[in-house]
């Protein structure tokens, strides 16, 4: 792809979980100058320097390596792992994150993405009670009443209440901003709390005894021990044409975990018994859901499967990165388009950096790692599919050429090395 002076109409930004896709980029001389539309957070994103420098394709044992022997090295310690671990994987495209659990069935390994600690007590909680939920358009077009719990998408997410939530005109809501009614539920102000119509101020570790009370007064219990702004909120939900309850990963980390984020559920569960309403995340930069959703398609699950009885296994107590590294169990990683450590306690740090560790990634030759493969940049240089947290699919539009592999290539490889190697490998992936 040449670098041109030229404009990229309707590129996605994977900056913040908006996954904003009409973004308008403008390149000349080999550098994104302009990107029209983008939050803050998204033009500092695409207006980075993205060349790869100085920097070697391939390093092993941090000295510069040809792709073919960096690539023959890790098929090597892969081959020889008795307990090898996949980590990573949020921001990559869909089609990288399936080449990754194929090459995790051939190996017998376990998977788990990124910030499972975040993540598994969501998943843990809809595993037990589902959840109600709906696309950002819909809810654009739809809904009256917007519930921020525990999340200030102003500072996270900027373009969120411009686009999906708040502002929009929608179908069924045409004045806009003017037709919904705001509420945030947090622990303090934020900059959401400041342009809502209501702020319902909560203790951090009461969440679940105020979602409970919701929920009973919702189905018309008497609470009589309820507080006024408890009340009200529950009659601004009740009274709602159509709902929308945005949360986070604060949910399950107050006291009570997945519990308290059961009650979040339950709540909008109750809720569709007189209304309308729906519950959903905000999603993360990159792409967390889709490696959820391909994980759940191909293997069950959406965190934590563990391949190693021949078949995927869901084993959110023994499969996550956190459990394999801390309790030593891991002999090898590979680190795939992320960087895993900032989730991980200090003895799971301090595993991972004694086993042979595997990375791939933008930034991989720059990195402490055994084997470290340089590859280009999803969605700057790289193009595929990624998933919004509602489950929609955006495809990508890169804007610079490179000559570095995709994480895809690199990984698509480094699957065909290993089938070269002696053994009894499990038949290539198509």
């Amino acid at each position: 792809m040449p670098d041109a002076d030229r404009t990229i109409a309707d590129a996605t930004c994977t900056a913040c979980g908006c996954l904003c896709d009409d973004i308008v980029l403008t390149v000349s001389n080999h550098r994104i100058v302009a990107a029209e539309h983008a939050c803050p957070i998204g033009a500092a994103w695409f207006l980075a320097d993205h060349g790869p420098g100085d920097r070697p394709i391939a390093t092993i044992e941090g000295q510069p390596a040809t792709a073919e022997q960096a690539l023959g090295r890790a098929a090597e310690i892969l081959a020889k792992s008795r307990s090898p671990l996949i980590v990573g994987l949020t921001r990559t495209s869909l089609e990288t994150q399936a080449r990754a659990v194929a090459i995790a069935d051939r190996l017998g390994a376990a998977i788990d993405p990124g910030d499972s600690g975040d993540s598994l007590p969501r998943w843990r909680a809809i595993q037990r009670v589902g959840i109600v939920s709906a696309t950002l358009g819909e809810v654009k077009n739809r809904a009256d009443v917007i519930v921020f719990w525990g999340v200030d998408p102003i500072t996270t997410h900027p373009r969120h209440l411009e686009r999906y939530s708040v502002g929009p005109r929608g179908r069924f809501v045409p004045e806009g901003r003017a037709g919904r009614t705001v509420v945030v539920v947090d622990v303090a102000p934020t900059a959401t709390s400041a342009v809502a119509d209501r702020f319902v101020r909560i203790v951090a570790d009461e969440q679940g005894e105020v979602l409970a009370t919701l929920r009973a007064l919702v189905l018309g219990v008497e609470m009589p021990e309820a507080e006024d702004p408890v009340r009200e909120l529950a009659e601004t939900l009740k009274t709602a044409r159509y709902g929308a309850f945005f949360f986070g990963p604060d949910l399950g980390r107050s006291r009570g975990g997945e519990a308290v984020v059961e009650d979040a559920l339950k709540l909008v569960r109750d809720l569709n018994h007189a209304t309308r309403f729906v519950a959903l995340t905000l999603g993360g930069p990159g792409n967390p859901s889709g490696a959820e959703a391909v994980l759940t398609w191909q293997a069950g699950s959406p965190r934590a499967v563990d391949f190693s009885a021949g078949f995927p296994q869901f084993l959110p107590d023994d499969a996550t990165a956190e459990a394999m590294l801390s309790q030593g169990r891991a002999d090898a990683v590979l680190i795939v388009a992320d960087d895993p450590t900032g989730f991980l306690s200090g003895e799971a740090r301090a595993h991972l950096g004694r086993i042979p560790t595997i990375v791939i990634g933008p930034d991989a030759t720059s990195r402490d790692a055994t084997v470290a493969l340089g590859s280009a940049t999803m969605g700057i240089h790289s193009g595929g599919t990624i998933m919004r947290c509602d489950g929609a699919t955006l495809p990508l539009r890169p804007a610079l050429a490179t000559t570095r592999p995709s994480d895809l290539e690199w990984l698509t490889d480094l699957e065909r090395r290993l089938t070269e190697i002696p053994g009894e490998p499990r038949a290539i992936s198509p």
